[in-house]
């Protein structure tokens, strides 16, 4: 077995570990909330979780810039470089750490005026929430670190072990606090206190493991190096903002227009977000092997049979999925949070996951274009994307309401793809050469194999 092939299968094993921790985790805080709490308290707390992904914003990919340099540093055996590049990414991430605290401040006092269905003796806890979860939030930004070094040396489990813990230890302590019959003010606490502890577990695994790092805290930050990442970053950064548009507008166009809905919305999405996730793990280990590729000149040939086959293999699996949850998504939705969110959160679910299906058949090419540093060339049909979704949504939610919302999504997913498809592959012939075979063999092909499967699905749910 190939070294490239042996690092791939022990990442994807590793991610898929976090990814079904990851999906355990999202998908058990529901159940136990939504039982748990009032109807309103439920949606406060779906609402008062979105800071999540505004503060993660600042987070800029740090995570992929570090792991990117490192895989390429230890490719070439190059210790000091990486010394240098955890010391420069170690401050990037307290500053953004510093400007999340300033952001969850301002988001504190300005979020809930979002909202105007929230009742008014929620208030208070509404924003004594957010202050916390964001907060802890804020810190965790300090973790991007040690999770970039582990994955550019491709070590996930190491990783991925101490966030198993931590999500776990989240989970039970919520589900003691729901039977102590703590509201939202108290799940929030005990969300944050779990939250803080990854940072400082991370970078005690990390030293552990990497002792020569312990000179690093005290050398001076290396400011070309620093360049280096804040310009990855930069652009990077456009894509994180195209998916803040894709993954939070929904659900706050929902709270603004129906906000006894945000439960049932928050339900679709986590569940359509997992199972896309779940899939879109196995491909992660896909960017630091791509990255020690392109760090060898004589190999760079090899990327594009690469990419043909990660993205067959993925559109089948997105394929698979969409599929078995058009048959399961009600005794799914059952068993998870119960029969009251089956009629209100089923037809969302089933939307929510075509789109983000649809959106993660790029995986691979995205991956691999951060690899390679050709992002940059993409960035314009990110940008689309996330604008396109974030008009459709507010546009369709207000003519169809919460429906048009999930629509919107879909829209946004559609042109994603189609830009990365009749533009972007155009623009990258370093990693596809032949754009018209890229699009046949990795897109048109799937479809083409899966129509069978669709059309008995359709026909059986028709004989229901």
């Amino acid at each position: 077995m190939s070294q490239l092939r042996r690092r791939w299968l022990n990442n994807s094993a590793a991610n898929l570990l976090g990814g079904l921790s990851a999906a355990a985790f999202n998908l058990a805080l529901p159940a136990i909330v939504s039982r748990h709490l009032p109807a309103e308290q439920f949606s406060s707390w779906s609402l008062a979780l979105q800071i999540v992904a505004y503060v993660n914003l600042l987070g800029l990919g740090l995570q992929t810039a570090t792991a990117r340099a490192i895989a390429q540093a230890e490719e070439r055996r190059d210790q000091g470089s990486m010394s240098k590049i955890v010391r420069a990414a170690h401050q990037i991430a307290r500053w953004a750490s510093a400007a999340g605290l300033v952001v969850v401040l301002l988001l504190t006092l300005a979020y809930p005026l979002i909202f105007p269905g929230i009742p008014s003796q929620l208030l208070t806890d509404f924003r004594a929430a957010l202050l916390l979860i964001g907060a802890s939030t804020a810190m965790q930004l300090l973790a991007l670190v040690p999770m970039g070094v582990f994955q550019g040396l491709h070590k996930n489990i190491y990783f991925v072990t101490t966030q198993v813990g931590v999500r776990l230890l989240s989970v039970l302590l919520i589900a003691a606090g729901a039977n102590l019959a703590l509201q939202l003010l108290g799940l929030a606490a005990l969300f944050a206190m779990c939250s803080v502890l990854l940072a400082p577990l991370l970078w005690r695994q990390l030293h552990r493991q990497l002792p020569w790092l312990a000179g690093a805290a005290m050398s001076p930050v290396d400011p070309v190096i620093r360049r280096e990442l804040l310009s990855y970053c930069a652009t990077l950064s456009v894509w994180s903002l195209a998916m803040l548009l894709v993954n939070t507008v929904g659900i706050v166009m929902v709270g603004r227009i129906a906000f006894g809905m945000s439960g049932a919305y928050a339900i679709a999405m986590t569940a359509a977000t997992v199972l896309a996730g779940l899939l879109g793990a196995l491909f992660s280990p896909l960017m630091t092997a791509a990255a020690a590729l392109h760090a060898q000149p004589q190999r760079r040939g090899e990327l594009p049979a690469l990419l043909l086959r990660s993205t067959l293999v993925c559109a089948l699996g997105m394929h698979l999925l969409f599929a078995i949850t058009a048959v399961i998504y009600q005794p799914l939705i059952r068993l998870w949070v119960g029969d009251a969110f089956v009629a209100s959160a089923g037809p969302l679910l089933l939307i929510l996951v075509g789109a983000h299906a649809l959106r993660n058949l790029a995986t691979p090419y995205a991956l691999m274009l951060l690899a390679s540093g050709l992002h940059r060339r993409a960035l314009w049909t990110g940008l689309a994307e996330g604008l396109t979704n974030l008009t459709a949504t507010i546009a369709l939610g207000l003519l169809w309401g919460v429906p048009g919302v999930a629509l919107g999504t879909l829209i946004g997913a559609m042109v994603g793809l189609l830009g990365s498809l009749l533009i972007n592959a155009r623009k990258t012939l370093e990693l596809t050469p032949a754009p018209a075979a890229f699009v046949l063999k990795g897109f048109a092909l799937p479809i083409v194999l899966a129509l069978p499967f669709y059309a008995l699905i359709v026909h059986l749910r028709a004989l229901v």
